[in-house]
């Protein structure tokens, strides 16, 4: 009788632990908490919700950290993260702000990080970056030539449509949890690198970052179904326990009359 108590307490606070930590993501599901990625501003990624939405121009990975694979702050494993810079803004729009001769054509989009950890997704992640990084190489070299040759309006505003004529048009649809940035010195320096080559900083993009899932994946589902799971264990635990009490005090007192 004394080690099914200790199991059952044990099994309750296993179990209870599971469905608290949980219950922040379950929340959100529950109460359909999402977020368009596609229509969101920079302060939009200051709060907790499910992102929805297209990725467009990706540029990175600016950092790849091995980092801990755990369920609900439980150890699993070990993975690999990839850490990307995304814009929200499409590709038409994006040829818009090109075309009308702005100095600060980054500074007109909006800008976030996704943190990617499936194989498949990290595959496509990278074949949109490079595909962006190779265009945005070109546009570079062309700005330049332009500055060392002087400028004819007609005939250099034909070479930038031609340019944005090849401008990659990839996009990756993605959904994911919110989640706060890795306070990892590491990850920090990296990324704060890679933005001032931007000549961007932290305060440039979103609080958060989207925690990208498989594509195809429904987030939250698993969250929820862990959560309910974990709830229901503790609470057949807890009446099992009482139970057990009971019974143990019965018999106790039954030993006592004898």
């Amino acid at each position: 009788m004394k080690n099914k108590i200790v199991i059952l307490l044990l099994v309750m606070v296993v179990s209870g632990i599971f469905a608290f930590a949980g219950f922040s993501d379950a929340k959100l599901v529950f109460e359909d908490k999402r977020l368009d990625i596609n229509s969101a501003e920079r302060d939009d990624f200051s709060f907790p919700a499910i992102a929805e939405g297209e990725a467009y121009i990706i540029s990175g990975p600016f950092a790849e950290l091995e980092e801990k694979n755990t369920v609900y702050g439980i150890p699993v494993g070990k993975k690999s993260t990839y850490y990307y810079l995304v814009s929200n803004t499409d590709y038409e729009t994006f040829s818009d702000i090109i075309m009308s001769d702005t100095d600060n054509i980054f500074g007109e989009m909006t800008w976030y990080i996704a943190s990617v950890s499936d194989e498949d997704l990290v595959e496509k992640f990278d074949s949109a970056a490079l595909k962006m990084d190779r265009w945005m190489q070109n546009y570079s070299n062309l700005v330049s030539l332009f500055e060392k040759s002087g400028y004819d309006d007609e005939l250099d505003a034909q070479k930038v449509e031609n340019l944005l004529d090849q401008l990659p048009d990839e996009t990756i649809k993605i959904s994911g949890f919110l989640k706060s940035q890795s306070s990892d010195s590491d990850y920090e320096k990296y990324r704060d690198d890679f933005l001032a080559s931007a000549d961007f900083d932290s305060s440039d993009i979103g609080e958060l970052l989207i925690k990208a899932e498989g594509e195809g994946s429904k987030t939250g589902t698993i969250e929820v179904i862990i959560f309910f799971a974990a709830s229901a264990v503790f609470l057949i635990s807890f009446i099992l326990l009482i139970v057990s009490l009971i019974k143990k005090a019965k018999k106790k007192k039954s030993e006592e009359l004898w």
